[in-house]
């Protein structure tokens, strides 16, 4: 039997109705039908149809005042349902935290989808002076270290679709992809957050397969690139094996710890 790519049996409607959601997450505030309507290059009745009826089932809530729209009390509870049901997140959670409260930082879980970094779990220093958590944030791959480590890890032809230009980004990931390859770690001093150091590390599952990858997020001063790649280096390859992988690169955290001051950097 022939399998069929799952893009065949895409219902327009439903992509739409997840297109309005998903703008309504990235919307700093409410938004209208009409700048909906331009935002998604969808015709303004088709906009209210879909928000009449996503607010019908709580997804999208309406301010009677402004008469924009704004994601109802119902995409929380999808979330929370994500965040219960995820044998991942319940086992990376307790890890996150633990390494948080040793080290004082923000350290953050992150994933790739479609293009995409997103943060299911994320838990904040609580020093005073501390970069802010990532629970539910978005960010393109491209435009944070993490997810160019992340697309690095994709195979070829899937990593071809996201590299068709030839913007810094794409350079870089580019010229950095047998080291992020070979290490699974990413620094970056402050090249894509201002004084923010970054340091993140995949982690693996069954058949090798790339879960995510655990991030942290300290400001410059405070700490080193090496001390933070040591700390995840204890906490990945432990995470990674009770996760189904068989066999870790030996040696790999010598070698990060080597080339500490160009592994995986991207300027």
């Amino acid at each position: 039997m022939v399998r069929r790519d799952k893009a065949n049996y895409l219902i327009q409607s439903v992509s739409h109705a997840l297109d309005v959601i998903e703008e309504l997450c990235k919307a700093e505030g409410e938004m209208g039908v009409t700048e909906l309507s331009k935002s998604l290059k969808l015709h303004k009745n088709n906009v209210f149809r879909l928000l009449a009826t996503l607010e019908l089932r709580g997804y999208v809530e309406q301010n009677k005042l402004t008469e924009n729209y704004r994601l109802g009390v119902k995409a929380l509870q999808i979330g929370q349902a994500y965040v219960a049901q995820s044998a991942l997140v319940a086992r990376v959670t307790p890890i996150l935290r633990t390494l948080s409260e040793e080290l004082g930082e923000t350290v953050s879980f992150a994933v790739l989808q479609n293009g995409t970094v997103m943060y299911p779990v994320s838990i904040e220093s609580k020093r005073p002076v501390r970069v802010n958590g990532r629970t539910g944030v978005t960010t393109s791959a491209k435009q944070s270290a993490v997810g160019r480590l992340l697309l690095a890890q994709l195979p070829d032809a899937e990593l071809a679709e996201f590299l068709t230009g030839n913007t810094p980004q794409d350079v870089a990931i580019r010229n950095a992809l047998s080291e992020l390859r070979s290490s699974g770690t990413i620094a970056d001093k402050g090249a894509i957050e201002a004084d923010v150091l970054t340091v993140s590390k995949v982690v693996m599952g069954n058949g090798r397969e790339v879960m995510g990858a655990i991030e942290i997020l300290a400001p410059l001063y405070r700490t080193k690139p090496e001390t933070l790649i040591a700390k995840l280096d204890e906490v990945v390859k432990p995470l990674s094996e009770t996760l189904g992988v068989t066999a870790i690169k030996p040696g790999l955290t010598g070698e990060i710890e080597k080339n500490v001051s160009g592994v995986g950097r991207i300027r």
